[in-house]
């Protein structure tokens, strides 16, 4: 646990930064308003700049924080910076306008065109991008017109030469053409933002109608619609009294975020439960892909052993006697090379007979596996441990499930006449959906500092391949107790 809150802290340290900027510059704009000798200037639709310098940086912050993979999370984060720190300018840069402080009349021009990045690119774009940072459909792109209005309108404030609008007593020190000019362009710009917000808006019904009934999208349109409906009747509605209509705007906007943060998070869980559960079906499909090589594989090693054992087997024997039947009629030295040869053939036969048996269990072939297994236990326990071997009814079984159970009670079995000093060792094979395989002895039991050898991580490797599992644990009241269980046929 102290694990992931560690890491949870350490991906957010870097970008708290983004959210305290804010509220630094939101503080700093409420101190000016608050002690200004003027009077107070922060009234009204002022106020709204507060929870969107905050609320959105915040939101940006955790997004960047996860270091976004998907496109979508990208753009949310870069627009939320954005709106964030673009609201956060406001109201600092007003207040240091209005101040005596050196550098108040570049405070002023800043004042003049920054409120544009604060609610206009929620309005031209926010509304196409929520609540996963796509548009409808890639046709939907000159919805973006929304874009260019705002860049025309921060341009129409920053660049209208004479005196500025919000500060009339200060010039633009950046003023470029005509009054005229940029005051059109501003008007164009503002049509251009709000034919956005409304394409934005039929994006939403769009989105909502496409989301399954039983998904979260629908819930997370209509609470941001929610919100948005509130910061449209703060809007206009008369002013009943100035703390009332405040406080209104105020609790509008702060839903906002509020409701986009929401959104913006459980997309991003939603993202990663996706990828999780991609994963999980490569994996399955890996897993399955890798039992049908194994059956495939167990299956040629059935036919290569029945090749062997079937046709060069016995045409090697065959050889080998009839070179000793030779023997005795040859005369001189050469009766000692055809004996060396029938001893050549001999062993040639005897090394067939162990690849044999390395492909697959003769006795598996000839006793089945409750037979194989009784028959192998044999030699074990006449110097050692009392074995005990049941095997239930099982169903016809894959070969290479059939080779994998009689080689993990091999294994587990000499590991328990080897190694655990037991007296008795018992063997349980059994069906339950699948081949289940137990084996457990009284022995010394289990070392707790036991690095897993060789036979432990083969019995494992056996039971992975054809796609099952196994445990090896303590048993009760001593030894050890092996459970594996592996899939009766394949799957695929």
């Amino acid at each position: 646990m102290s694990t992931t809150r560690g890491a949870a802290v350490a991906a957010w340290w870097p970008w708290l930064a983004l959210p305290a900027v804010a509220t630094g510059f939101v503080s700093a704009g409420l101190a000016l308003g608050l002690t200004d000798p003027q009077g107070n200037w922060i009234q009204g639709e002022a106020w709204v700049n507060v929870p969107l310098a905050i609320g959105f940086s915040t939101v940006a912050a955790g997004i960047w924080s996860t270091r976004p993979h998907p496109v979508g999370l990208r753009r949310l984060a870069v627009l939320y910076t954005v709106v964030g720190l673009g609201a956060a300018c406001v109201l600092p840069s007003y207040g240091w306008a209005r101040s005596d402080v050196a550098g108040s009349s570049v405070a002023a021009w800043i004042s003049n065109w920054v409120w544009t990045l604060g609610a206009a690119p929620l309005l031209c774009i926010g509304l196409l991008l929520y609540p996963d940072g796509h548009l409808p459909s890639r046709r939907w792109w000159p919805a973006t017109l929304g874009l260019a209005g705002m860049a025309t309108l921060t341009a129409s404030m920053a660049l209208t030469p004479g005196p500025l609008e919000n500060h009339p007593e200060f010039s633009n020190p950046v003023g470029l053409g005509s009054r005229d000019f940029w005051e059109v362009a501003g008007g164009v710009g503002f049509v251009l933002i709000m034919l956005g917000a409304a394409l934005g808006v039929v994006s939403l019904v769009v989105k909502f109608r496409r989301a399954p009934a039983e998904g979260d999208v629908r819930g997370q349109i209509g609470g941001f619609s929610l919100a948005g409906a509130l910061v449209v009747v703060a809007a206009v509605l008369p002013e009943i009294d100035d703390v009332t209509t405040t406080l209104l705007a105020l609790v509008a906007v702060t839903a906002l975020p509020v409701t986009v943060g929401a959104a913006v998070v459980r997309h991003h869980l939603l993202d990663e439960r996706t990828d999780v559960e991609g994963l999980h079906r490569r994996v399955k499909d890996l897993s399955a892909s890798r039992r049908h090589i194994v059956n495939e594989r167990e299956a040629e090693r059935v036919r290569l052993r029945r090749e062997l054992h079937d046709g060069l087997g016995p045409s090697l024997a065959a050889i080998g006697l009839g070179l000793r039947q030779l023997e005795p009629r040859i005369f001189g030295g050469d009766g000692g090379v055809v004996r060396d040869l029938a001893d050549e053939v001999q062993r040639a036969v005897s090394e067939v007979r162990r690849i044999c048996d390395g492909l697959r269990p003769a006795a598996l072939n000839e006793l089945g596996l409750a037979g194989a297994l009784t028959e192998a236990v044999e030699p074990l326990q006449r110097f050692g441990p009392r074995i005990t071997v049941a095997v239930d009814d099982l169903p016809q079984l894959a070969p290479a499930v059939e080779v994998a159970a009689f080689r993990i009670v091999m294994e587990a079995v000499t590991n328990a006449v080897r190694h655990a000093d037991a007296q008795h060792v018992q063997v349980q094979v059994g069906f339950d959906g699948g081949v289940t395989v137990d084996v457990g002895d009284d022995g010394r039991g289990l070392a707790e500092d036991r690095v897993p050898g060789v036979g432990l991580r083969g019995m494992s490797d056996r039971a992975d391949e054809v796609g099952g599992w196994l445990t090896a644990e303590a048993g009760v009241p001593a030894g050890t107790a092996v459970h594996a269980w592996l899939p009766a046929v394949d799957h695929d």
